[in-house]
């Protein structure tokens, strides 16, 4: 072993390039291969994975093949950057500066990685953009756009990225915190010389028609997530609140829970059976 190494040493001595280059062009070759071959392994164990859970883990052996990379290139030329460092005190301290935005990006993706706060397939809302995420790097992430109305919540065929530095400073709302179900809420706006006594019931009836073969799954779903994860999990019922808004309208909030894949269409549903009352009632 001991003359494999000298053998190696004398060899990558007659090559006219600095140790530092030659480890970094074996590097970077060898944690590609890496990848490569435990993609084509992990795929190849479970063949029969939706696309979404193999897209999942195809961008995180992405991020933790680039992670491992910056690392052992770091490592590789680590005396060469304290010395540059150590030199170019005032150059570096530019650098900061002006790379803040970088490294506000890098905070926020290591915020996100340490949170969990979402990952990919999920339906997040953060300022005011909306969608469900398909890639995430240590930059930015992108997402399928979900909209552009707010009643309307199907994938509207635009992506839409954001820098993961907005991370750092405004909240993110997830959708699908509950894993296959979700508890789902919206607002109707309703003229105010129109009586609610008269709409709630039809949309109650609407809304639990839909709901109820789910309610109990739900619930028991729901009580075992609180005691094995000790939880806060809202009520699996549905409830359709009236609010005061202004002289002009008021509200209705429908609130219910269901599994994800279903949601939009009880949504349209309730929508539907409204604008169908509310013909009715304005042109009696």
């Amino acid at each position: 072993m001991d003359a494999f190494i000298k053998s190696l040493h004398t060899l990558l001595s007659k090559i006219p390039l600095s140790n530092e280059w030659i480890y970094s062009l074996i590097w970077i070759p060898l944690v590609w291969a890496a990848r490569h071959m435990w993609l084509r392994f992990y795929f190849q164990s479970h063949a029969t994975w939706e696309v979404e859970r193999k897209r999942r883990a195809l961008v995180m052996s992405r991020n933790v093949a680039l992670i491992i990379g910056l690392l052992g290139l770091f490592m590789v030329w680590a005396t060469q950057i304290q010395t540059f460092a150590l030199s170019m005190v005032a150059l570096a301290a530019a650098t900061v500066i002006a790379t803040k935005e970088l490294i506000m990006c890098l905070s926020g993706s290591l915020l996100r990685f340490v949170t969990r706060q979402y990952s990919v397939g999920d339906y997040i809302e953060i300022g005011q953009i909306r969608g469900r995420v398909v890639d995430i790097n240590l930059f930015n992430t992108l997402m399928m756009q979900i909209g552009p109305n707010a009643h309307v919540g199907h994938l509207s065929g635009r992506s839409v990225s954001f820098p993961n530095s907005l991370l750092l400073s405004l909240a993110v709302q997830r959708d699908n915190i509950l894993g296959d179900y979700v508890v789902h809420t919206f607002d109707i706006p309703v003229p105010i010389h129109l009586d609610s006594d008269e709409i709630i019931p039809r949309l109650q009836t609407v809304l639990d028609e839909h709901c109820s073969p789910y309610t109990q799954e739900i619930a028991a779903y729901f009580e075992a997530v609180k005691v094995q994860q000790f939880f806060i999990t809202p009520a699996a019922r549905t409830r359709i609140s009236r609010v005061p808004h202004d002289d002009k309208v008021y509200c209705l909030v429908v609130r219910f829970a269901s599994p994800i894949s279903q949601r939009l269409d009880i949504q349209q549903a309730v929508l539907d059976e409204f604008i169908r009352v509310q013909y009715q009632l304005l042109n009696k």
